[in-house]
């Protein structure tokens, strides 16, 4: 029984252990996805992206690496600022890191500044010595509640 629990134990602490550096690493990756998808960098976002990418976005849309890329290069839609908050990251595998939160959104589209918020689930994955996305998804949140007086 020991035995089991020892390599259990050690199974466990890896996916953990370096967290801080696997959790430091994904928050650069991502920091570095969001301000290619505001440049249209293309081929800064096809490094950070898995080949197999499933990129469901807020308006329920699925999909692929070559997909999100191609929409990314012929959106009608600007993307101006991208902001996370409330940004939470777990370990859930060896090589595995979800991160969850919500970003504030400002985009224009057709001469139009539009702001929405929404809650997001990223997870990803470290291939060939890089922490790529592989899975996202997210959702509108609705508007803030006006406040009423009484």
């Amino acid at each position: 029984m020991l035995p089991v629990a020892l390599a259990l134990a050690c199974f466990l602490s890896s996916g953990f252990a370096g967290g801080n550096d696997a959790f430091a690493a994904v928050r650069e990756a991502d920091r570095q996805r969001i301000a290619a998808t505001i440049a249209g960098n293309i081929d800064q976002l096809r490094e950070l992206l898995s080949e197999e990418l499933r990129y469901i976005d807020a308006n329920d849309r699925v999909q692929t690496k070559h997909e999100f890329l191609a929409s990314v290069a012929d959106s009608q839609t600007r993307y101006l600022a991208v902001s996370p908050e409330g940004v939470a990251l777990q370990s859930i595998a060896p090589g595995a890191v979800a991160m969850d939160g919500r970003a504030q959104i400002i985009a224009e589209t057709a001469g139009h500044r539009v702001t929405f918020r929404l809650r997001f689930l990223a997870i990803w994955r470290h291939e060939a010595g890089h922490w790529r996305l592989l899975v996202y998804q997210s959702a509108p949140l609705a508007p803030p509640e006006p406040v009423r007086s009484k």
